[in-house]
């Protein structure tokens, strides 16, 4: 299946307080079989992420990024936000572990935690 960078980017970020969640087994193990799916290509992202970076922010005197109001000083904005949009458009060819619904519904049972309506949209590249 194809998968843009924004996706796993999206994946990687929100999937992280699931894994504090108490799910069914089946679930459980196929998030974290994704996740290290993904991990190369988030660690690919992050790694051009940085160069566009470097390319469109400020650097202080000792060469990091600056910062204000925690976001970084970017001096051509739509350079860099036309660049970033690429990068996050990217598709990637993977095999993600899938899952029935069924397993999904079993968070309703009382030995799970719920899942969320944000938690589901976040798993549902992961649906059979």
């Amino acid at each position: 299946m194809k998968i843009k960078n924004s996706q796993i980017v999206n994946f990687i970020n929100g999937v992280m307080n699931l894994k504090e969640k108490k799910l069914p087994i089946k679930l459980g193990y196929a998030i974290t079989r994704n996740i290290k799916i993904m991990d190369p290509v988030a660690t690919s992202y992050e790694e051009e992420r940085y160069k566009i970076l470097g390319k469109y922010a400020e650097k202080d005197d000792s060469g990091k990024f600056k910062v204000e109001d925690g976001s970084y000083i970017i001096s051509d904005i739509s350079g860099y936000e036309r660049e970033m949009e690429e990068l996050l458009e990217i598709e990637n060819e993977m095999q993600l572990h899938t899952v029935t619904f069924d397993e999904i519904e079993k968070c309703d049972l009382e030995q799970f935690d719920a899942l969320s309506v944000q938690d589901i949209t976040l798993l549902d590249m992961m649906l059979e």
